[in-house]
């Protein structure tokens, strides 16, 4: 009779218990992702390819530490507002847990693949310090990609040795201008091969092309450039 006193008695205690963790967590909503207060720079670039591209980067302020998933939100039309511009909010979900109560940067990127056409710039909301608006006419590049080309070299005859050492390249020039958390989309421009001789030679190049977002700030002209220049910037690369 005591075991079965005892069972009840937990049981009761087991149910008060969940009822009472139900209770709490019904009184604590989830945390609600919150618009930055202010933005500090919005950096866009338009790409001419088929279909364009837009790329857009962002980065705000927030009053603490502990800030996370943060996104940049295109804002959905029911139909194209009448200035051409396209919204964009900055949101971060706020910390939890107390915070070091300095003031932080949040960043956060978005790449349009197939932008409409009637899209003629961008504004970026915040809330305090709210809105920074970027028009595309504004931009001193405004369709044409700054294209560079990388050349790796395998004196084995390997593909993927020649294709590695370029792609070497490609990332260290990443950060040229100072640019930080660059990202570059690349394709394979020519494969040369040279076998034979005394020495056995069997050597493979790759070049590859290139272009950052954001783009390049500076890059040699090819139209413009001597064939002799020309070659000896491909070495250097």
């Amino acid at each position: 009779m005591n075991e079965f006193k005892q069972s009840i008695c937990a049981l009761l205690i087991l149910i008060l218990t969940n009822c009472c963790l139900n209770s709490i967590y019904a009184a604590d909503p989830p945390v609600e992702p919150e618009t930055v207060k202010k933005i500090k720079q919005v950096a866009i670039q338009v790409l001419a390819t088929n279909p364009p591209q837009l790329f857009v980067a962002v980065s705000g302020e927030v009053p603490s530490g502990g800030f996370t998933d943060v996104t940049l939100t295109r804002v959905s039309y029911s139909k194209p507002p009448e200035d051409g511009i396209q919204d964009y909010y900055l949101k971060a979900l706020p910390p939890t847990q107390p915070a070091i109560a300095v003031i932080s940067e949040v960043k956060a990127r978005d790449r349009w693949l197939g932008m409409p056409s009637w899209v003629k710039g961008i504004r970026v909301h915040g809330v305090e310090e709210g809105v920074k608006e970027k028009l595309f006419k504004d931009l001193q590049q405004k369709a044409r990609p700054r294209v560079r080309r990388f050349k790796g070299i395998s004196n084995s005859g390997s593909y993927d040795e020649a294709l590695k050492a370029a792609l070497a390249k490609l990332n260290k020039a990443l950060a040229d201008d100072g640019v930080r958390d660059a990202t570059a989309t690349w394709k394979v421009s020519s494969v040369q091969g040279e076998v034979g001789g005394i020495t056995g030679l069997n050597q493979l190049s790759v070049i590859i092309i290139a272009n950052r977002q954001p783009a390049w700030k500076t890059q040699p002209d090819s139209a413009k450039t001597p064939p002799a220049a020309k070659q000896k910037q491909e070495k250097s690369e």
